[in-house]
């Protein structure tokens, strides 16, 4: 057992000591710090960056640290770096969040603190996705054209409706403006890529221009094939391999403080994958994911202070298509969201120590999907609709400089209707207060009490057909809404000129409790020959503690997470089964700003799982993951343009499994990505 695996075991076990806290605060340095790499040859950040600026916590414009919630930021530079071919790349260091469903790439289910499906909103570019199908996953994207992904920790429902009990993942695309260099107006980038483990091989061509000052053009198109990935044993995973087109087009153009910005979204996987894919299942089916949107999206800044509107209109569709090699069924899964969502912020000045910023909005979407197997409807994901409205506001008062105070309440109404059942509607109310204090010039406390809720899903209302044997699923029209409310304090530092001149340290961490009311459950009677229904059972319980922290200088960097979660089902008294590992992450590097090189080691420590229900088995035992990676941007004049990333993933070749999986991990991983600007 190396050092490093020594102090990470203190930081992740069971227990831990102020002396584990400062080991990881120490190790744990750079991801949040200065947000570097915006220029050719300048460093490059890795991983999250609490310096940089979000929207999704407030809806304002605000730095990740001043956020008085749980959020991480992970940025374009981290993305690229990450060389990521899932959303699991590039969001694994990040507290609080495990991604379930198994290493194959479309049964991949984010899932905050405890929470996953549409217990937590999903937004792309400002777009809801709300697929959820049983094993099919939920996220359809190619990510290498990704500009920033934001988590959001713990309900959210004021600011994001039904749903957002476990939190908020926010994911933006990038624009031209994001890869024109200096002085440029008109650009092109082709990026190529191979993966060892899966054979993965990646071209990507993108062309982008300002014709204008006021104008943004971004065309591109990714094309992926990979076999199935090997495991840590050296066993192939059968039908884990894709085959995906992937495209994105985008344009803007701001006159006079109006904005417009049109997006267009496509993604198409073709290949054969078990009908369960987030199983060891040998039931395969010839599977084709297709997944497109549009969204526009209008913005105004007034020259006041009345007016900074937004407001978004999209369309989402989801279809998959397959067909079953065994009988040769023909399966369709489809989803169809229209929405809009629209905010307007007014800041106020109300003396010379008090001001005011008073954002007010509405979101509403509508849900339409249909299954079918050979022609004929599908109860199993029934034909049905939902239609959702909310109202919300926020005021974020700001007193001293130094005390912010922001209330915030909305109110939601939905409606959920099929053929031949009674419709299922009602309204919800959620409140929320948040409070954050600047204690010194380093230090901010900060806290807060919010309420979220989820209405039942279509097919949790709406199921029919056969469960699995002769056990069939029976419809409860009369499923409440879930609801939580959650608890949390924190702390958040910054000091700069920490070792050196122009460095900087970042820290913040909370601590929480979320109590969660008339949770739904899938209650089967009477085993193989009985029903199945989803009814209101369990009142739950999750609480736990996320840190992460950063520091970066000229020459070195380095970064550290770690969360831990204990989720009880209090009306049962047994663990709640769907909560993940603890799990520490610590990256340390070095930088050669004179030759563009960044180069580390990034270890993830997982502490097995042994709080899980009666009748679940605990997976496995404690097992530390190491990473090495390094990236080139050179600054020599003559290679302007090029940049190099090469790393190797699970370097020891270790056969682990994560705790929410049912499969074994990728084995040893050596990954190349060469892109060049023209």
């Amino acid at each position: 057992m190396n050092w490093l695996e020594r102090e990470m075991r203190v930081f992740g076990g069971k227990s831990w000591t102020c002396r584990g806290v400062a080991a990881a605060t120490f190790l744990g340095a750079s991801n949040l710090a200065v947000a570097g790499a915006t220029a050719q040859g300048v460093e490059i950040v890795q991983a999250t960056t609490l310096d940089s600026i979000t929207v999704t916590g407030t809806r304002t414009e605000k730095a990740a640290i001043e956020v008085p919630a749980a959020i991480t930021v992970v940025d374009r530079e981290s993305i690229e770096a990450s060389q990521a071919k899932s959303l699991d790349d590039i969001l694994e260091t990040v507290p609080g969040l495990e991604m379930g469903g198994g290493p194959r790439d479309s049964a991949e289910q984010p899932n905050i603190r405890g929470f996953s499906g549409e217990r937590v909103v999903m937004r792309v570019d400002g777009v809801r996705k709300n697929f959820e199908a049983g094993h099919r996953g939920r996220v359809f994207m190619e990510p290498s054209l990704l500009k920033q992904v934001d988590v959001l920790r713990g309900p959210s429902s004021t600011l994001y409706g039904s749903g957002a009990i476990g939190g908020v993942v926010s994911i933006e695309t990038v624009d031209a403006a994001d890869l024109l260099k200096p002085g440029q107006t008109i650009g092109a980038m082709v990026r190529t890529g191979f993966h060892t483990s899966n054979s993965q091989r990646f071209v990507t061509t993108t062309g982008y221009g300002a014709p204008t000052e006021n104008t943004d053009v971004l065309v591109s198109v990714t094309r992926s094939s990979a076999g199935n990935y090997t495991d840590g044993s050296g066993d192939d995973v059968p039908g884990s391999g894709d085959s995906i087109l992937s495209g994105l087009a985008k344009g803007s153009v701001v006159v006079g403080g109006h904005g417009l910005e049109a997006t267009l979204n496509s993604f198409k996987d073709d290949h054969i994958i078990p009908t369960a894919a987030n199983t060891d299942s040998e039931a395969f089916a010839d599977r084709v994911t297709n997944e497109k949107s549009a969204a526009l999206t209008y913005t105004y800044e007034g020259t006041g202070n009345w007016l900074d509107a937004r407001a978004t209109t999209y369309y989402s569709r989801t279809d998959i298509r397959e067909i079953r090699l065994s009988d040769g069924r023909h399966q369709t899964t489809e989803l169809d969201t229209v929405g809009v969502d629209a905010a307007n912020t007014s800041r106020f000045t109300l003396s010379d120590w008090a001001n005011l910023n008073f954002t007010a909005g509405l979101e509403a979407f509508q849900d339409r999907q249909v299954g079918t197997t050979d022609g004929t409807v599908r109860q199993e994901f029934p034909t049905a609709e939902r239609n959702t409205q909310g109202y919300f506001f926020q005021a974020e008062f700001v007193l001293y400089d130094d005390l912010t105070i922001t209330p915030a309440a909305r109110y939601d109404y939905y409606n959920l209707t099929t053929i031949g059942q009674p419709e299922n509607e009602e309204g919800e109310f959620s409140k929320q207060i948040a409070v954050s204090y600047r204690v010194t010039p380093w230090l901010t406390a900060f806290g807060s009490y919010a309420e979220a809720f989820r209405a039942p899903s279509l097919t949790e209302l709406f199921v029919g057909g056969t469960h699995f044997a002769f056990n069939n699923f029976v419809a409860n029209p009369d499923l409440r809404p879930e609801f939580a409310r959650n608890k949390e304090i924190g702390l958040a530092t910054s000091f700069d000129d920490v070792l050196s001149e122009g460095d900087a340290l970042r820290m913040k961490g909370s601590i929480f409790r979320n109590d969660v009311d008339d949770l739904i459950e899938l209650q089967v009677v009477g085993g193989a020959f009985g029903t199945s229904t989803n009814v209101n059972v369990t009142e739950a319980r999750i609480e736990g503690i996320e840190l992460e922290a950063g520091y970066e200088s000229d020459t070195f960097f380095g970064a550290g997470s770690y969360a831990r979660l204990r989720g009880d089902d209090l009306a049962q008294g047994d663990p709640i089964s769907d909560i993940p590992e603890d799990k520490a992450t610590a990256t340390i590097g070095y930088k050669w700003p004179q030759l563009g090189v960044r180069a580390g080691w990034r270890t993830i420590y997982y502490a097995g799982q042994e709080r899980v229900p009666a009748a679940t088995e605990a997976v496995s035992g404690e097992k530390f993951i190491h990473d090495v990676f390094v990236s080139w941007i050179p600054k020599d004049k003559d290679l302007e343009g090029l940049r190099v990333d090469f790393a190797v993933d699970n370097i020891m070749d270790k056969d682990y499994q994560r705790f929410l999986s049912e499969l074994r991990e990728a084995g040893r991983n050596a990954k190349l990505s060469i892109s060049y600007k023209f």
